[in-house]
């Protein structure tokens, strides 16, 4: 397998895995996206008002 998206087409995700057994990552980054997903992630910033516009 070369990407997930193959394994996934190919229905061979177990494959894909277990190749990649014992591989780590950034800790971080990925509580970070699951917060994200999970609609757990900080609140946006405010749009500058209209007024504010140079126009």
């Amino acid at each position: 397998m070369t990407n997930l998206r193959e394994a996934l087409e190919q229905n061979k995700l177990k494959k894909f895995v277990a190749e990649r057994r014992g591989e780590t990552g950034d800790e971080a980054a990925f509580d970070a996206t699951l917060e994200a997903m999970a609609g757990k992630s900080k609140e946006a910033l405010k749009a500058s008002s209209r007024d504010d516009c140079d126009d």
